[in-house]
């Protein structure tokens, strides 16, 4: 049985890896504001945008769950600012959460992951590969977490633990209702979280001979 950590497991793509996961027979732990409920999962509530609080769920994953087989940095925030108008405090509430926290939590277990052989996935996404209208700040917080996945990439390279950078494109999850309210049109024109949490979960999977250093999944349009 596999013990995954997932960070903003509560809903969206998070959510759908870990039902993948648990449906599986393995161990999920949801690490995240809002608790998940899935049956089973183990949740550790935590705001990712406060370190203190991160510094707590590190010391909880240790207590009860020192042995962890992936840790997935999949929570995230948006953000959509013409480039006239970017706030500090806009640019400050995505960066923790989408670029500092993912860091941060990876460098508190960095030795348990070492120890454990662990795998690391660091969720990113397509606007982290070229420039979008207005997506200034979300699309630097999406571009700064490739360079960490490629920094532990050469840290752990001597090591059984790989780390791979995933950049899922436009899904259909609640990600911008939560932001502004906005409801997608064409839901049926996305991609399903399921879907790509499932191709997550075969990454996870492969053979420890192989490693997916960096994979890109969009939705296909007409």
């Amino acid at each position: 049985m596999k013990t995954i950590i997932i960070t903003g497991a509560s809903d969206g793509l998070g959510k759908a890896l870990a039902e993948i996961v648990l449906k599986n027979g393995n161990k999920a732990i949801c690490v995240s504001r809002s608790k998940c409920d899935l049956k089973g999962i183990e949740n550790i509530v935590c705001d990712l945008a406060e370190p203190k609080q991160i510094d707590k769920a590190v010391a909880e994953i240790k207590a009860k769950f020192p042995k962890f087989d992936a840790l997935v940095n999949c929570a995230g925030n948006i953000s959509v600012q013409k480039p006239n108008a970017i706030t500090y405090d806009e640019m400050e509430r995505v960066m923790k959460v989408n670029s500092l926290a993912p860091m941060y939590l990876t460098s508190k277990l960095f030795d348990l992951i070492k120890q454990n052989e662990a795998d690391i996935m660091n969720v990113g996404s397509t606007v982290g590969l070229k420039g979008y209208p207005d997506q200034c700040t979300y699309g630097t917080s999406k571009w700064a977490i490739r360079g960490t996945s490629i920094n532990y990439q050469m840290e752990l390279a001597k090591t059984r633990c790989r780390v791979t950078q995933f950049n899922p494109g436009g899904m259909n999850t609640p990600f911008w209702d939560k932001y502004n309210g906005t409801k997608i049109q064409d839901p049926e024109n996305w991609m399903k979280p399921s879907d790509v949490a499932q191709f997550m979960w075969q990454i996870l999977n492969l053979p420890k001979q192989m490693e997916v250093l960096e994979v890109s999944v969009g939705r296909k349009t007409k």
